[in-house]
């Protein structure tokens, strides 16, 4: 028996709501240059969240937070259901279009999508960019039951302020976060921009995400001695800013030994920072990344190696810290393969590809089946303020997936008989 959707579904995704829903979420924390600001657990992420419940509440959905700062929009009852959505937080001085472009994706979807026998339900995850607390898609790691009491005491941001302080002063209690992601998820979809060159570089309007990169995240602790820059002589020196010169270097040629890795030196803090005293300490991050789990492991050891050699022959003291360690993620192929013959049976130019980036798709994947289609972003910007997509790529991925989850609905159900 179908279950009838609780709100009015649309007649279709439409280009102009999906702009004007983009340019309405990023005058929340947005910037004078044109960049937008949301970090983790705070009142501007939050008031994004807000915003979102509001355009599900006037869709006929039901909408609520759990204590880890995860919104769900119920469109349709029933379980086992369909899960779409992607985050609304941001890096600092981030574009409008990462995460949100999912979000109001999954509304288009869920508002088109029209009666169903199994639920729909819509996500806009918490916290997925570690920006704030050096750990990404901790929303979905706690809803999946993936993060425990212990890893969230110990995060803090780099003003010293705790994940657990940050998240009360906004209402939120992640420790308390019960484990939701499971069993009852049917499909996990997930919209997103591709945040690279190939689908622009290739003429294709959607790409169909095998695989998502791991990522290794690694703090580098360098402490050598402050002293006098015009009086100490470079033989007598232990400067921590010359040995953490050489690491970035280090970072940089292990990633280029193997054509799928990356890895970058995004963040580095120098104490005491002046003009004329010569570096005591600094703290740098590794961001380690690869499909391939051993090359992964491989070369977050080789930057490791590479960085006790360093600090060994320049006399400084070396601290290192793993951050986070995600494997790389395969997705479910049976969604991807309808999502192939959707984007077939339409005619639209597509291509299957990997993701270099991490996404809460690759944590429900651990819970359950999940599918991934990325829209181009224009010269593959992202993270940046100049990060632009077209609404109308959202829209069509949009309906492409009102269509693969009323084929998926279809097949499920028969599976059932």
């Amino acid at each position: 028996m179908s279950i009838p959707a609780t709100g009015t579904p649309s007649l279709a995704p439409t280009a102009q709501r999906v702009g004007e829903r983009l340019s309405e979420l990023a005058r929340i924390g947005g910037e004078t240059g044109g960049g937008v600001t949301r970090l983790a657990y705070t009142e501007t992420e939050r008031d994004a969240h807000r915003r979102f419940c509001a355009w599900a509440n006037a869709a006929g959905a039901s909408c609520n937070t759990d204590p880890a700062g995860n919104s769900v929009a119920v469109f349709q009852e029933g379980t086992p259901y369909f899960l779409i959505g992607s985050h609304l937080d941001t890096v600092v001085h981030g574009g409008r279009y990462d995460g949100a472009a999912g979000v109001v994706g999954a509304l288009e979807t869920a508002e088109a999508i029209g009666p169903v026998h199994l639920g729909v339900r819509v996500v806009a995850f918490a916290a997925e960019e570690g920006a704030r607390f050096g750990r990404p898609t901790l929303g979905s790691s706690l809803a999946a039951g993936l993060l425990d009491g212990d890893a969230l005491a110990k995060l803090r941001d780099a003003r010293g302020t705790t994940l657990l302080s940050a998240a009360s002063s906004v209402g939120l209690d992640p420790a308390q976060t019960p484990s939701w992601l499971g069993d009852d998820v049917a499909c996990y979809f997930e919209l997103h921009i591709e945040q690279g060159r190939q689908l622009e570089a290739g003429s294709a309007r959607i790409g169909l995400v095998d695989a998502i990169a791991g990522s290794v995240r690694l703090q580098l602790d360098l402490r050598g001695r402050a002293d006098h820059s015009g009086a100490t002589p470079m033989r007598a020196r232990a400067d921590a800013l010359a040995a953490a010169s050489e690491c970035v270097l280090a970072v940089e040629d292990t990633a280029r030994r193997n054509r799928s890795t990356v890895a970058t030196v995004g963040r580095m803090h120098i104490n005491p920072n002046n003009v004329t005293t010569i570096p005591g300490q600094v703290t740098l991050t590794v961001d380690v990344r690869d499909v391939d789990p051993d090359l992964q492991r491989r070369a977050a050891g080789l930057v490791l190696e590479a960085a006790t050699k360093i600090a060994v022959r320049r006399g400084v003291r070396l601290a290192p810290e793993v951050l986070s360690l995600q494997p790389p993620v395969v997705l479910s192929a049976w969604p991807r393969a309808i999502l192939y013959d959707e984007c077939r049976a339409r005619g639209v130019a597509f291509r299957v590809l990997p993701s270099g980036a991490g996404h809460d798709a690759a944590v429900v994947a651990r819970r359950a089946p999940a599918a991934m289609l990325f829209i181009p972003c224009v010269d593959g910007v992202s993270h940046a303020p100049n990060e632009q997509a077209s609404p109308g790529d959202i829209a069509l991925a949009s309906d492409l997936l009102c269509r693969a989850i009323r084929r998926t609905d279809e097949l499920l159900l028969a599976a059932r008989r």
